[in-house]
């Protein structure tokens, strides 16, 4: 049972015409046995019956021959002047090849369902593990099985309180750092003095860290949201133009036209509130480019707010040349090239409009 057969086990032993067939013995014996319907229906159909002339042949192999049934109308088309057709031949190999697998199949089942026991860690005395299952357990009496139930609400109920005692303690430790943080000043780390609360974002702060904090920029340290109209050091005889053209499209944004902002300073001196006052600052032009998009012509607006406030540029070092008191830009980046994306500052940039709305926003310009 085995064996299995392969092609050159099923050769014809005379020639493709012959009568005689080579056929692995596990596959006859199993073809042959009992109750298999195989042969049956194959004389039916094919109007041969199938017998064994010789075991032992090479391979393992037994003689089969394809002979007519006596009285089949069949007979005559399976048979060719003596010799078996190679169609009815073919017939036959596919029939033992259908047995092959079924035999392939039933010597894979036990293996699987052993596989697929479970795995018992009880130890026989000769070491071995073993697969019976474990003994059943005796059944519990009805006084029993109270006195069960009674045992496990007893475990259950001094579980809860420690549980809810656990949990107590939990909330109560909380309670206690959030009550410790309200006291703690962000700016100074320390114990508030004069706790000063903001009205828009909740956050609190010593009076005085907050009045210093407030003369650098009028925001929450905390959450940075701007409290009242933040006014920058930008240099006030500036002038920001505005010119279109609905030819030039920027990458990333074809079919819209290109807004192009012009910034232009004459020099200067510098005030009490620029780093070196009365240090002389040269004169500069920038020009910047947005889309002539909704989203564009929307965070035009809101630089135009920025420039009235003068939050655009300032006065310090420049991070480009690192000459000193020269006007540079003030955190509120812009495209100052059409091509080359963000690393020649540049289009495209898929995100460009949501960061600089962010920086605007950062700084209390808002789209309303």
């Amino acid at each position: 049972m085995g064996s299995q057969v392969s092609s050159d086990e099923m050769s014809v032993r005379a020639g493709q015409g012959s009568d005689e067939v080579l056929v692995s013995q596990a596959v006859w014996d199993y073809l042959a046995a009992a109750g298999r319907p195989w042969l049956v229906d194959f004389e039916d159909k094919q109007g041969l019956s199938a017998d064994i002339i010789r075991r032992g042949e090479r391979g393992g192999c037994c003689a089969v021959r394809l002979s007519p049934v006596e009285g089949s109308s069949r007979a005559r088309t399976g048979m060719m002047e003596g010799r078996v057709s190679p169609v009815t031949r073919k017939a036959f190999i596919d029939l033992c090849r259908c047995a092959r697998k079924e035999m392939t199949k039933q010597e894979a089942a036990p293996k699987r369902k052993r596989s697929l026991l479970p795995c018992m860690t009880a130890m026989e005395p000769d070491g071995e593990g073993s697969l019976l299952p474990p003994p059943p357990q005796p059944r519990r009496s009805q006084r029993q099985q109270q006195k069960y139930r009674k045992n496990a609400d007893m475990d259950t109920c001094v579980v809860l309180p420690m549980q809810h005692e656990a949990a107590a303690r939990t909330g109560a430790e909380l309670a206690i750092a959030r009550e410790e943080e309200s006291t703690v000043c962000s700016i100074c780390m320390g114990e508030m003095v004069e706790k000063t609360t903001l009205d828009k974002c909740g956050h609190s702060f010593c009076r005085s860290c907050l009045e210093q904090a407030f003369q650098v920029k009028k925001a929450c340290p905390v959450c940075r949201l701007v409290y009242g109209q933040l006014i920058g050091n930008q240099p006030a005889n500036g002038t920001m133009m505005v010119e279109r053209d609905p030819d030039l499209e920027l990458p990333g944004h074809e079919g819209y036209g290109c807004i192009c902002i012009i910034y232009s300073f004459p020099p200067g001196l510098q005030a009490q509130e620029h780093p070196n006052p009365g240090v002389r600052y040269p004169g500069t032009d920038r020009v910047a480019y947005l889309p002539d998009s909704p989203e564009g012509n929307r965070v035009l607006r809101m630089l135009r707010r920025a420039f009235e406030q003068r939050l655009i540029f300032t006065i310090g070092t420049s991070m480009t040349t690192g000459m000193h008191n020269v006007i540079t830009w003030n955190d509120i980046h812009h495209k100052t090239s059409i091509w080359g994306g963000p690393r020649c500052f540049g289009y495209p940039d898929p995100t460009y409009l949501v960061r600089v709305t962010e920086e605007l926003r950062e700084k209390g310009i808002t789209a309303d």
